[in-house]
């Protein structure tokens, strides 16, 4: 087989990181072209309201790409550039945090076999199929997770992450403090050189590939799968009764980077809860009902000396504190908890967050 014809679709940085390594490659491919949704507004309006393109997009720009969007209307009606019309074994369509379900018309047109239409998933398949694969695994508090290197599936929504897999990464370690931020470069880097491995080993025809199976533990029984919904509002509201200190704090760590922690105050407003940790408390704090609010103006360190920085200690379902540092009230501006709690009007002493639901 010659030179490839890529298409490859994507949009933030783990796309950046997994098509770095196709950029260097220069021997793969006769053409490599980019394409990423259209600019959106972000910013919440008046002057900070501005048009933005996805990081792909300057990215491949910059790398001299040439680089196509999808119309505003989605991708329901696009079509590839000319020189993708007709199926061919050396024209394959990549993605890789598209955002975008594919139609299978689009597939099966121009992309019918296995091998011409690839993704690049940052999980060991069949784990966590769905759109955040990273924030759950970090969020769920996995020691290790994979990237993986399938097929893009027809049939629609139902059959996302369920193609057929062409090379898998295990045992990548997740570390007690990464983030969403620092756990997917890495994972990012993996996966385009097991991308670009696979579509060496397309090109020379030795590739081949397996069904995705559920995992087995040790004593042969399955391991639980579990998906990957995309982050929403809701799925980072906090149930001081049923969730632990370090669930509270891995959520933080996997998810906060799209939507703010959130709690409700007494008074049934939103509270986001924008510094978590988890505190080393060389000091005995009393027992107290989860969601139990505790300010503290300085506090004692290990080494015994004194910490004058303000906290909220937050009392979870396992008995266990959080460390909050700062916060923002409905209508209000980021602020550190000593200002938070100065300006309460509600009773301070007992106060428990939580009880309530926001806008009730």
């Amino acid at each position: 087989m010659g030179p490839l014809n890529i298409l490859f679709l994507g949009s933030d940085l783990f796309s950046i990181g997994t098509l770095q390594p196709l950029l260097r490659a220069r021997d793969l491919w006769s053409s490599l072209r980019v394409v990423t949704a259209g600019e959106k507004d972000v910013g919440r309006g008046g002057k900070s309201r501005r048009r933005m393109a996805p990081p792909l997009h300057d990215f491949a720009l910059h790398s001299g790409l040439e680089v196509l969007s999808i119309p505003n209307q989605g991708i329901k009606d696009w079509q590839p550039p000319d020189i993708f019309s007709d199926p061919s074994p050396s024209n394959i369509i990549i993605t890789s945090s598209f955002g975008h379900i594919l139609p299978t018309r689009l597939l099966s047109n121009h992309f019918p076999s296995p091998s011409t239409r690839l993704n690049v998933h940052p999980s060991l398949l069949p784990q966590y199929r769905g759109a955040a694969p990273i924030q759950w695994a970090i969020a769920r508090q996995d020691a290790t997770t994979g990237v993986s290197v399938q097929s893009l599936a027809m049939g629609g929504g139902k059959m996302v992450d369920h193609g057929e897999l062409w090379a898998v990464k295990e045992g990548i370690p997740i570390d007690k403090r990464d983030t969403y931020t620092t756990l997917l470069p890495r994972l990012a880097s993996i996966g385009g050189d097991l991308l670009l491995n696979t579509l060496h080993e397309i090109r020379a025809g030795t590739a081949t590939f397996k069904p995705q199976i559920p995992p087995l533990d040790a004593s042969g029984t399955p391991i639980p799968l579990f998906r990957a919904p995309k982050i929403t509002h809701g799925t980072v509201h906090i149930d001081w009764k049923t969730m632990s200190a370090q669930q509270v704090e891995a959520m933080f760590r996997g998810m906060s980077h799209q939507h703010a922690l959130w709690t409700t105050t007494p008074d049934a407003h939103p509270l986001r809860l924008l510094d978590i940790r988890l505190p080393d408390l060389s000091s005995s704090v009393p027992a107290s009902a989860p969601g139990t609010a505790l300010f503290q103006r300085s506090f004692p360190t290990p080494s015994g000396s004194t910490e004058r920085i303000p906290r909220l200690l937050i009392s979870c379902a396992d008995g266990q504190w959080i460390d909050v540092r700062r916060v923002q009230a409905a209508d209000k501006r980021e602020m550190g908890v000593g200002d938070w709690w100065n300006g309460l009007k509600m009773g301070r002493e007992g106060l428990v967050l939580g009880d309530t639901v926001e806008g009730s």
